[in-house]
Protein backbone atom coordinates (compact mmCIF):
# COMPACT_ATOMS: atom_id res chain seq x y z
CA UNK A 1 0.00 0.00 0.00
CA UNK A 2 1.42 3.41 -1.10
CA UNK A 3 -1.18 5.83 0.96
CA UNK A 4 -4.21 6.09 3.06
CA UNK A 5 -6.89 5.31 1.95
CA UNK A 6 -8.90 7.13 4.23
CA UNK A 7 -6.80 10.57 4.26
CA UNK A 8 -4.19 10.26 1.56
CA UNK A 9 -1.12 10.38 3.35
CA UNK A 10 1.54 8.72 2.60
CA UNK A 11 2.92 8.72 5.37
CA UNK A 12 2.89 4.60 6.80
CA UNK A 13 4.62 2.57 9.00
CA UNK A 14 4.78 -0.85 9.78
CA UNK A 15 3.65 -1.62 13.46
CA UNK A 16 2.17 -4.81 15.67
CA UNK A 17 -1.11 -3.96 16.04
CA UNK A 18 -3.23 -5.75 18.83
CA UNK A 19 -6.03 -7.54 16.70
CA UNK A 20 -9.64 -8.74 17.96
CA UNK A 21 -12.17 -10.52 17.37
CA UNK A 22 -15.51 -11.47 18.86
CA UNK A 23 -16.69 -14.91 17.96
CA UNK A 24 -19.30 -17.09 20.52
CA UNK A 25 -19.08 -15.03 23.07
CA UNK A 26 -14.89 -15.25 23.12
CA UNK A 27 -12.50 -12.32 22.29
CA UNK A 28 -9.91 -13.41 20.50
CA UNK A 29 -6.69 -11.20 20.19
CA UNK A 30 -3.22 -11.08 18.36
CA UNK A 31 -0.79 -8.44 17.49
CA UNK A 32 -0.39 -8.99 14.12
CA UNK A 33 1.88 -6.97 11.32
CA UNK A 34 0.12 -3.99 10.09
CA UNK A 35 0.50 -0.61 8.14
CA UNK A 36 -0.50 2.38 10.30
CA UNK A 37 -1.01 6.23 8.43
CA UNK A 38 1.06 8.39 10.86
CA UNK A 39 -1.79 10.82 10.42
CA UNK A 40 -5.06 9.23 10.51
CA UNK A 41 -4.16 6.42 12.62
CA UNK A 42 -6.29 3.69 10.05
CA UNK A 43 -4.67 0.32 10.31
CA UNK A 44 -4.19 -2.05 7.30
CA UNK A 45 -3.73 -5.81 7.52
CA UNK A 46 -2.85 -7.64 4.82
CA UNK A 47 -5.49 -10.47 3.61
CA UNK A 48 -3.32 -13.26 4.12
CA UNK A 49 -2.66 -11.91 7.98
CA UNK A 50 -6.03 -11.53 8.84
CA UNK A 51 -6.82 -15.35 6.87
CA UNK A 52 -3.77 -16.63 9.17
CA UNK A 53 -5.85 -15.03 12.16
CA UNK A 54 -9.19 -16.37 11.45
CA UNK A 55 -7.38 -19.84 10.95
CA UNK A 56 -6.00 -19.43 14.52
CA UNK A 57 -9.65 -18.87 15.87
CA UNK A 58 -11.35 -21.65 14.35
CA UNK A 59 -8.14 -24.17 15.59
CA UNK A 60 -8.90 -22.51 19.22
CA UNK A 61 -12.63 -22.80 18.50
CA UNK A 62 -12.26 -26.27 17.40
CA UNK A 63 -9.72 -27.85 20.18
CA UNK A 64 -12.02 -26.66 22.80
CA UNK A 65 -14.76 -28.67 21.29
CA UNK A 66 -16.68 -25.18 20.47
CA UNK A 67 -20.11 -26.27 18.61
CA UNK A 68 -22.95 -23.59 19.08
CA UNK A 69 -24.29 -21.85 16.31
CA UNK A 70 -22.07 -19.01 15.74
CA UNK A 71 -18.73 -20.88 16.23
CA UNK A 72 -20.10 -23.27 14.08
CA UNK A 73 -21.14 -20.58 11.28
CA UNK A 74 -17.36 -18.63 11.97
CA UNK A 75 -15.82 -22.64 11.21
CA UNK A 76 -17.83 -23.01 7.83
CA UNK A 77 -16.68 -19.20 6.77
CA UNK A 78 -13.08 -19.98 7.55
CA UNK A 79 -13.45 -22.72 5.18
CA UNK A 80 -14.84 -20.51 2.30
CA UNK A 81 -17.49 -22.77 1.37
CA UNK A 82 -21.03 -21.23 0.94
CA UNK A 83 -23.98 -23.20 2.93
CA UNK A 84 -25.17 -25.58 -0.03
CA UNK A 85 -21.63 -26.31 -0.71
CA UNK A 86 -20.79 -27.10 2.85
CA UNK A 87 -23.53 -28.97 3.29
CA UNK A 88 -23.14 -31.29 -0.27
CA UNK A 89 -19.81 -32.30 1.41
CA UNK A 90 -20.67 -32.54 4.54
CA UNK A 91 -23.76 -35.08 3.36
CA UNK A 92 -26.51 -33.14 4.63
CA UNK A 93 -29.32 -30.87 3.32
CA UNK A 94 -28.87 -27.30 3.37
CA UNK A 95 -31.18 -27.02 5.96
CA UNK A 96 -29.69 -29.02 8.14
CA UNK A 97 -26.14 -27.10 8.27
CA UNK A 98 -27.85 -23.77 8.17
CA UNK A 99 -30.08 -25.21 11.19
CA UNK A 100 -26.66 -26.20 13.04
CA UNK A 101 -25.63 -22.21 12.67
CA UNK A 102 -29.09 -20.97 13.68
CA UNK A 103 -28.45 -23.15 17.08
CA UNK A 104 -31.64 -25.42 16.29
CA UNK A 105 -29.47 -28.41 15.91
CA UNK A 106 -26.61 -30.35 17.15
CA UNK A 107 -23.68 -31.11 15.18
CA UNK A 108 -22.85 -34.77 15.27
CA UNK A 109 -19.05 -35.73 16.57
CA UNK A 110 -18.63 -37.45 12.93
CA UNK A 111 -19.48 -34.35 10.61
CA UNK A 112 -17.33 -32.12 13.64
CA UNK A 113 -14.22 -34.40 12.96
CA UNK A 114 -14.81 -33.55 9.13
CA UNK A 115 -15.16 -29.94 9.71
CA UNK A 116 -11.87 -30.05 11.74
CA UNK A 117 -10.08 -31.77 8.63
CA UNK A 118 -11.74 -29.36 6.04
CA UNK A 119 -10.04 -25.99 8.58
CA UNK A 120 -6.38 -28.07 8.71
CA UNK A 121 -6.18 -28.10 5.29
CA UNK A 122 -7.28 -24.57 4.78
CA UNK A 123 -4.29 -23.83 6.64
CA UNK A 124 -2.20 -25.79 4.62
CA UNK A 125 -3.37 -24.39 1.26
CA UNK A 126 -4.84 -28.63 0.41
CA UNK A 127 -7.86 -29.30 -0.45
CA UNK A 128 -7.59 -33.41 0.12
CA UNK A 129 -10.55 -33.77 2.34
CA UNK A 130 -13.04 -31.78 0.21
CA UNK A 131 -11.78 -33.05 -3.09
CA UNK A 132 -12.42 -36.72 -1.60
CA UNK A 133 -16.06 -35.83 -0.28
CA UNK A 134 -16.91 -34.47 -3.87
CA UNK A 135 -15.62 -37.44 -5.23
CA UNK A 136 -18.45 -39.35 -3.24
CA UNK A 137 -20.83 -38.03 -5.50
CA UNK A 138 -19.08 -39.14 -8.47
CA UNK A 139 -17.81 -42.68 -7.57
CA UNK A 140 -16.20 -44.60 -10.52
CA UNK A 141 -16.38 -47.66 -11.59
CA UNK A 142 -13.47 -50.20 -11.58
CA UNK A 143 -13.38 -52.87 -14.02
CA UNK A 144 -13.60 -56.57 -13.00
CA UNK A 145 -9.95 -57.15 -12.84
CA UNK A 146 -7.80 -54.16 -11.39
CA UNK A 147 -4.06 -54.98 -11.25
CA UNK A 148 -2.09 -53.59 -8.56
CA UNK A 149 1.46 -52.19 -7.89
CA UNK A 150 2.28 -53.25 -4.56
CA UNK A 151 3.50 -50.44 -2.30
CA UNK A 152 6.79 -50.39 -0.20
CA UNK A 153 6.62 -50.75 3.84
CA UNK A 154 7.20 -47.63 5.55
Amino acid sequence: MTKCVNCKSRALKKRWVERTRSVANHVFAAKLPAEVCAVCATQYFSDPTVENFDLSIAFALLEAGANDAQALKFLRSVTGLQGKEFAALLGVRPETASRWEQGRGAIDHATYTVLRQLVAEKQQHQTNTADFLRSLKRPKRLPKRVNLSPRKAA
